[in-house]
């Protein structure tokens, strides 16, 4: 009200500003002012009369409003004071017995603002005969918002919302709001508002009832009060009754004259209604007063309580009542949303935001149901569980779910599934903080459909259904699964489209879909997944483009998309994926250039565009890719030559680009000289060039898988090549060419001077002891190879090989080494070619290389040339004059008779770690024929010895064989060294594995030349050097030599490392990744 009349001021001093401005401007000395002064000062008071009459009108508003109360509350007025003014009565100063006093101005032209009870027995404001609406159109009770008057311009100006806007309610020459105060009636006193409304409120010596609550009476349907009632007047005859309807019940207990109770009892359900209560003096007066009700309703509410879940979530409340009212929590953790505007009579709807409890015990709080004074009319209590009781809860009953869904009565396991037990005992579940965290039902057996359920394991990280036979669609519900990071679903009959809301799994990094039946477009929300390492859709049934948002997926490793039904181009993005290292796109309809912008994927080992439509030429940058390790881009329509940037790819080892348009050159020789090439598939294409020498080591060493037929290749064969007993299964891969292009077979050499045949060379004599008798005799050499030189050579290398290990290296000067000249008519081993052994090699589908010759032309025509040769005592070698490493043969008498072993070059171009694999392979061959050793070799699918096994290794130990095996680990050969501490250093154990055999058989060493020959480093074991060296001494010094067990550990000290066996390397098996063929051993028992 104060801003008001600040206005108001403000106004009356711009006037006063103005005329002085007017004065000031027309002044003279001698102009007569005094008619100026009059209208001044008349102006002035009338300012004045203005200022009091507005003062007067909004004391009148909250004098109003009191009475109106007391009408409500059965008030009393207690005393009538009047107040003049010059003589004149202007109004009057009234006490109540309980509200505050009021002031009232009185008049007789009524005012533009009174107020008025209308038929639902409530006063309202009403303005001009219409009734004063709030925003909301709603009419303004005498008992609420409290109207605002000003003057302006001599209007007046009302205010209903707190002084924000004013509307005009008439010129301001009315008197205030009451008409007339009459205090003449004996027992009440009789208001006259300005429209003529009259309201009459007893006195308090009259004839009236109160009562001890407040009115409107709280009460719910069904429930009994007991209010107190106390008379002003009474006697014996006085008498109170009530009167009810709707099924109002009311009963009334006399106390005494004046007082007593009424027990009021609501209907249910219940009824906007009062109870009338009419009290008679037993004589002519008898008065009435209406007990009304303040009703509120909570709907769907129990017990005035609700319970909320242990998340976040929202309460929604519907309350109905006959007054207006609002809710208000009480508790920080319940937070209103905008409250709605209350209205009488009328189901009210509120809404709450409820946090989550994150604590370990349920929590209570309380919404407070109050009138717009702030009057409590009823509390609700908020009862909130635990949210993660809860969320274990919901989660029991989603796996529950899944259960059914999937069939789980026939799951292979299923234990402790919908069992009392904690779910983290359930089969395939983790958790934590007893949260599922990991469902893992890997080929489980699980049939049927993924249930939607699913998405209610909101703390899923790892979900793994794959290697099932789970159908139907995935579905939508998996994008509720926030937490996800691994979704295995490969392997199954899931079919329809790939859901949208799998772009909502933000965390997800693993998403294999792979082996199942999904149709449609890939979403583009799949680019929405920035955390996702692999996505794997191969196998499907997807169809249209590669969308573009794939390019979003930065950190992606692994794209498959390979055995769909793809179609457009690679989009230009697909550059953006930096770190990948996998892109399968084969066999799908895509078309196209082969984008140039590949080769900037510089972290690329796997690149399949296999099956495909796409044209043009094969990138020429894309030696950039220097991790590259398989190229496909076969079966498509690329023209062009091979790009000579490949040579710059050195990690390449599987290349296919068969099957294209292809031209230029094959580059052959460099294939040929890479090594890490395992596939090389180049056929059926338009590719010209010739064999080099080298490409025949590339074949039968390396042994690769490849294929370059059908193309424009030409000249001749390389002799190495076709003289493999291989040459069949590499001709397969080579021939034929395209039409009207040949490979020639060349001419074979054939002896013609045998004259050297049958000739003994002396290599080496002995200089001490008897002499150890070695022969060394060759096959496939033809008179060529002698006069050349390379016989020779042969021979010598064959003998270094032998004296390159301990213990023959030590004891060389006990050995006669004799090379016999065996002249044959060819040099290769061809089928239909001769030679003077008759030798053979090849490898078996075992493992093991094979190689023979015929025995008795080596023994009776060649050996025999020696002098002094006992061919049951001495050792013979037949080297084949062949580069390869799978010619390779032991034959053995026990126990004793003529042992020999065979053996071919090596390899032609041997593997930088195994440039002494041809020497290797003389000395096992020595350890086997002469040393009398077991074979060490084992594999994974050699299975357990027999006891047939096992008894014939113990018969041979009997006689001094196969000293380095065992078939009892407690009691092996060897066990002396393993209590010398002389070689607490060495690789001296017990490990299981050997004769072929995983299990039962038992070996000293880890490895050992009688294991392998493919590593420069191997040596022969303790337990190995100790038997050769045995037989050494008995042959080179007869019986007189007696086995002295140290003197033979001081001549093993050169053989003993001084390092600690576990801070020494081993030595690394061959990086080659191709299949090794072990060396055969025949016995042959006498």
């Amino acid at each position: 009200m104060w801003n008001l009349f600040t206005r108001f001021f403000k106004y009356r001093h711009l006037v006063w500003l103005t005329i002085l401005c007017v004065a000031l401007a027309g002044c003279k000395d001698d102009f007569d002012d005094s008619e100026l002064r009059k209208q001044i000062a008349d102006l002035n008071g009338r300012l004045t009369s203005l200022e009091k009459l507005c003062a007067q009108m909004n004391t009148n508003i909250s004098s109003m409003q009191t009475i109106v109360n007391a009408l409500q509350q059965n008030d009393y007025i207690t005393g009538v004071t009047p107040i003049t003014e010059g003589g004149n009565t202007t109004g009057y100063s009234i006490t109540f017995a309980k509200n505050k006093p009021i002031t009232i101005y009185h008049g007789k032209n009524g005012s533009s603002l009174s107020a008025k009870k209308d038929a639902d027995g409530i006063y309202y404001w009403e303005l001009n005969g219409s009734w004063l609406l709030d925003d909301e159109n709603n009419r303004m009770k005498v008992s609420g918002v409290t109207p605002q008057l000003k003057i302006e311009n001599e209007h007046w100006l009302v205010s209903v919302d707190g002084g924000k806007t004013w509307d005009d309610a008439g010129t301001a020459t009315r008197d205030p709001l009451f008409k007339e105060v009459d205090n003449s009636a004996e027992d009440f006193v009789k208001f006259v508002f300005a429209d003529g409304t009259e309201v009459q409120v007893p006195k308090k010596d009259t004839f009236a009832i109160s009562f001890s609550e407040p009115l409107p009476l709280k009460i719910s349907a069904g429930e009994t009060v007991v209010i107190t009632y106390t008379l002003s007047q009474g006697g014996e005859k006085t008498l109170v009754k009530t009167v009810c309807s709707n099924g109002w019940q009311a009963v009334v207990n006399k106390k005494d004259n004046l007082s007593g109770t009424i027990t009021i009892t609501a209907p249910d359900p219940i009824t906007d209604d009062e109870v009338l209560v009419f009290v008679s003096d037993g004589k002519e007066k008898t008065v009435m007063s209406a007990i009304s009700f303040c009703i509120v309703i909570l709907d769907n509410i129990q017990d005035n309580t609700v319970k909320v879940g242990g998340g976040d979530g929202n309460l929604n409340l519907e309350i109905t009542s006959n007054l207006e009212i609002k809710a208000v929590p009480q508790n920080e953790w319940i937070i209103a949303d905008e409250q709605p505007q209350s209205k009488a009579l009328a189901t009210n709807h509120f809404h709450f935001k409820i946090l989550a409890n994150k604590g370990e015990q349920s929590r209570t709080g309380h919404i407070e149901v109050q009138d717009m004074g702030g009057k409590v009319l009823k509390t609700i209590t908020v009862i909130q569980g635990n949210a993660q009781e809860e969320e274990i809860a919901k989660e029991r009953e989603a796996l529950i779910a899944f259960y059914h869904a999937t069939n789980g009565d026939q799951w292979k396991n299923n234990t402790n599934w919908c069992s009392d037990k904690p779910i983290g005992e359930w089969y395939g579940i983790r958790c934590q903080n007893g949260l599922v965290e990991v469902l893992n039902l890997t080929e489980n057996g699980l049939l049927g459909m993924i249930p939607l359920e699913i998405g209610n394991l909101g703390n899923l990280r790892i979900l793994s259904l794959s290697i099932n036979q789970l159908s139907g669609e995935i579905p939508s519900s998996i994008g509720q699964l926030k937490e996800l990071t691994t979704l295995y679903l490969e392997n199954n009959q899931l079919s329809g489209n790939i859901p949208v809301e799998l772009g909502d799994l933000t965390n997800l990094t693993m998403a294999y879909l792979y082996n199942n039946q999904l149709s449609g477009n890939i979403p583009p929300s799949i680019g929405n997944l920035k955390e996702l390492d692999r996505l794997l859709l191969s196998n499907n049934q997807l169809t249209g483009i590669i969308p573009t948002e794939i390019g979003n997926l930065c950190n992606l490793t692994s794209l498959s998309l390979d055995y769909n039904q793809l179609s457009g181009e690679i989009p230009a993005n697909i550059v953006d994926l930096k770190n990948l290292q996998e892109l399968r796109l084969d066999n799908n309809k895509l078309e196209g250039l082969i984008p140039n912008t590949i080769c900037q994927m510089s972290n690329l080992k796997f690149l399949w565009f296999a099956n495909n439509h796409f044209s043009g030429n094969i990138p020429q940058n894309i030696g950039n890719l220097h991790a590259l390790e398989r190229l496909d881009l076969s079966h498509n329509q690329l023209t062009g030559s091979i790009p000579v940037s490949i040579k710059q790819c050195s990690n390449l080892q599987y290349i296919m680009l068969n099957s294209n348009q292809l031209q230029g050159d094959m580059m052959l020789d460099y294939f040929s000289n890479n090594k890490n090439i395992r596939a090389l598939h180049l056929d059926h294409n338009n590719l010209t060039g010739t064999i080099p020498a080298e490409f025949t080591t590339w074949v039968y060493d390396h042994r690769p898988v490849f294929n370059i037929t059908y193309n424009c290749l030409s000249g001749s064969l390389p002799l190495e090549l076709i003289s493999n007993p291989d040459w069949p299964r590499a001709e397969a891969c080579i021939i034929p060419q395209n039409e009207g292009y040949n490979l020639e077979v060349p001419i074979l050499y054939e002896s013609t001077d045998y004259s050297e045949d049958g000739k003994v060379v002396v290599l080496q004599k002995a200089t001490e002891g008897n002499g150890i008798n070695v022969a060394i005799v060759g096959d496939g050499f033809a008179d060529v190879d002698f006069t050349s030189g390379h016989f020779d050579k042969v021979m010598h290398k064959t003998m270094e090989g032998l004296f390159r290990q301990e213990p023959m290296k030590s004891f060389r000067h006990l050995f006669n080494v004799y090379a016999v000249k065996a002249v044959s008519k060819h040099n290769v081993f061809l089928d239909g070619c001769e030679t003077a052994l008759e030798g053979k090699y090849g490898s078996n589908n075992s493992g093991y290389s094979y190689a023979e010759c015929k025995e008795g032309t080596l023994r009776n025509k060649y050996i025999n040339k020696i002098p002094a040769f006992n061919p049951d005592e001495d050792i013979c070698f037949v080297i084949l004059n062949a580069y390869t490493p799978n010619a390779s043969a032991s034959y053995c008498r026990y126990p004793q008779g003529f042992s020999y072993s065979i053996s071919g070059l090596g390899s032609y171009t041997p593997a930088s770690n195994n440039l002494h694999g041809f020497e290797n392979k003389i000395c096992r061959g020595f350890g086997c024929t002469f040393g009398h050793l077991g074979s060490e070799e084992w594999n994974s699918f050699g299975g357990a010895a027999t006891d047939a096994t096992k008894e014939v290794i113990l018969n041979y130990q009997a006689n001094g064989w196969y000293m380095n095996l065992s078939v009892d680990p407690e009691n092996v050969p060897w066990k002396k060294f393993l209590t010398d501490e002389r070689y607490a250093n060495e690789d001296v154990g017990i490990y299981e594995g050997g004769y072929y055999c995983a299990f039962g058989i038992y070996r000293s060493s880890n490895t050992s030349i009688m294991r392998m020959t493919n590593i420069d480093e191997v040596t022969f074991n303790v337990p190995s050097r100790e038997a050769i060296y045995k037989r050494m001494m008995q042959q080179a010094y007869g019986d007189s030599w007696q086995y002295d067990y140290e003197k033979f550990v001081e001549y093993d000290a050169i053989n003993r490392n001084s390092t600690p066996q576990l801070l020494r390397s081993t030595a690394d098996a061959p990086k080659e990744d191709r299949l090794q063929y072990y060396p055969m051993v025949i016995i042959h028992e006498q």
